[in-house]
């Protein structure tokens, strides 16, 4: 079983995406209401070595040695991977490998410290997520650990942008009603105009059911509205333009009990998502899917994903 390396995982962002997680289950510096996972466990804005990155790096170098090279090497998961205090060590031997490129996927909080924006400069992609300027939006959605104000994100943002030589790809969380209204978008725009450079927005939505049930997804045409509102001269791409999934990465394929826990822990999935993953047949994961629903580890829910209980 590995701790620290999950996948690789198909995406249409990245690939063929093998995760890296930093953190303890559900530790993060906030509480999004649109989170998949589940309410955040341990919250702080405080950075900690959880792990050895001697260890990561160990177990990550014995992965990349039983499968093929991925499209990239992800740090993502069930927390915020910025708080872990050895990320730029980490990422700095990663690099040395010389295996694949990195990416780290942040929530954007801690960007107001200088040393988590110099370890991020050592990654060569970064996916920050900024959902609103409006400080009260920015409670209400993210309910953020004490000591995180959203000016610091912003300042810090912007900071980083203008340091950054990699690819900054900017991450919108639209949630209908919360932070779509006219006045929003007008933040929105002009704050990322301000930034010295971006090369490209995603616009996301709750295409995953969230735990708090009142968070809906924008639909396909409100996030093209929210596009057009934006009205920016920047690649701007929204959650429903699907492009086709990345090739299977031909690899042993774990314990299915084991493999679909240690996914379903980070990432709720569909049979086809899992088979895809694990590289096992649908027949043999959906009876192990059944098993672990009748010990109460998982449940289905109604779009036919996976999740645990």
């Amino acid at each position: 079983m590995n701790r620290f390396v999950f996948g690789p995982v198909p995406s249409r962002r990245l690939g063929q995406s093998l995760g890296i997680d930093l953190t303890p289950t559900k530790t993060c510096t906030l509480d999004c209401r649109y989170c998949q996972l589940s309410r955040t466990i341990h919250h702080t804005a405080s950075r900690g070595l959880f792990c050895d990155p001697a260890e990561v790096l160990a177990e990550l170098r014995h992965v990349l040695g039983e499968i093929a090279a991925p499209d990239w090497i992800t740090f993502s998961g069930t927390g915020e991977p910025t708080l872990h205090a050895g990320l730029g060590i980490i990422l700095a031997e990663i690099k040395k490998l010389g295996v694949a490129p990195t990416c780290v996927i942040t929530n954007s909080s801690l960007l107001g410290r200088s040393d988590v924006r110099a370890d991020l400069c050592l990654t060569d992609r970064l996916l920050p997520t900024l959902c609103t300027v409006v400080p009260a939006t920015f409670e209400r959605l993210h309910r953020p650990a004490p000591g995180l104000h959203l000016p610091d994100i912003l300042d810090g943002l912007r900071l980083l942008s203008g340091a950054f030589k990699g690819i900054i790809d900017l991450e919108v969380f639209v949630c209908p009603g919360i932070n779509d209204g006219a006045a929003e978008i007008d933040g929105l725009r002009e704050y990322i105009r301000s930034l010295p450079r971006l090369d490209s927005i995603y616009l996301n939505t709750a295409v995953r059911q969230p735990l708090e049930r009142d968070i809906v997804a924008a639909s396909p045409e409100e996030l093209l509205a929210f596009r057009d509102a934006l009205g920016l001269d920047l690649p701007v791409a929204t959650a429903f333009e699907h492009t086709p999934l990345p090739r299977r990465v031909d690899r042993k394929p774990p314990p299915p009990r084991q493999g679909i826990l240690d996914l379903l822990l980070r990432h709720p999935c569909t049979v086809d998502q899992l088979e895809r993953v694990l590289n096992l047949p649908g027949g043999i994961l959906l009876e192990t899917l059944q098993t672990l629903e009748r010990e109460g580890k998982v449940h289905v829910c109604p779009d036919g994903q996976w999740r645990l209980t």
